[in-house]
């Protein structure tokens, strides 16, 4: 119950969430005869639409989250006794799929890959399950081990977790395999924006690491021009992605998970 209630609460504070309540509240009012209390709300909603959908606010938004954790070059990186890449970047060849299908996260495997073969660390564990509703019947950390044998990093150097669901059950499963291997000082592998987040969960279990962050999105920091201020989906993906990484902070803060 608590890896759905983790994946759907959040949606009630996501910017189109937030703009259908506004005009279910304008349509109600507007049934009582409120005109103007009814305007009030369809005008809240529309500018809320509007200015979590311009590249500006998107993009201030999402940097604020991964500038914590900025990514290093790779001479700064130290050696650690392992690295932890965190999945969420591989999708199943469920059908009409006929091979694996990478996302935006690809990065981190990539990354964990350069990492291995520069000799920070001699051992890959590679954490992520499947959700309960995933039609896949194969753990992503299967496929994950896949990608990286084919990056040159070899089979016995790959260790798997493939039964957690979320951030906190990387780091809970992750901690008894890091034991079993005698892995210290681990190297911690995901995207930027998701990295306080990873970071605080495995202090949480006792696991101390060293963040490495990959899969930085906002990039060229320049003066605003009027492009950055006209709305677009994309736009409003990444502000919407924002929100929920901080609502997901706030939750494990709460939780004592950092």
């Amino acid at each position: 119950m608590y890896v759905y209630l983790s994946k759907i609460l959040p949606v009630f504070v996501m910017p189109l969430s937030v703009v259908f309540l506004l005009a279910v509240l304008a349509l109600i009012f507007l049934r009582y005869n409120k005109r103007r209390t009814s305007a009030g709300f369809l005008l809240l909603a529309l500018v809320i639409l509007a200015v979590s959908s311009m590249p500006f606010v998107a993009g201030m938004l999402y940097r604020n989250i991964e500038s914590k954790y900025p990514p290093m070059p790779m001479a700064a990186v130290p050696t650690g006794g392992c690295i932890i890449v965190l999945g969420g970047a591989v999708g199943a060849p469920i059908p009409p799929r006929v091979i694996l299908e990478f996302n935006e996260a690809i990065d981190r495997v990539y990354l964990t890959a350069k990492l291995y073969h520069a000799g920070k660390a001699p051992m890959v564990v590679v954490t992520g399950g499947n959700q309960p509703w995933s039609e896949s019947k194969t753990a992503e950390a299967d496929l994950i081990r896949d990608v990286l044998m084919e990056w040159g990093v070899p089979k016995d150097a790959i260790f798997l977790e493939g039964s957690s669901r979320n951030t906190r059950e990387n780091a809970l499963y992750s901690k008894n395999l890091l034991d079993a291997i005698s892995c210290v000082s681990p190297l911690l592998v995901t995207s930027a924006a998701h990295m306080p987040r990873a970071v605080s969960a495995f202090n949480s279990v006792g696991v101390s690491v060293t963040p490495v962050s990959s899969d930085v999105r906002v990039v060229n920091q320049h003066i605003p021009v009027i492009m950055d201020f006209v709305p677009n989906a994309g736009a409003l993906a990444m502000s919407s992605e924002a929100i929920r990484e901080w609502v997901g902070q706030k939750v494990y803060s709460w939780n004592g998970w950092n």
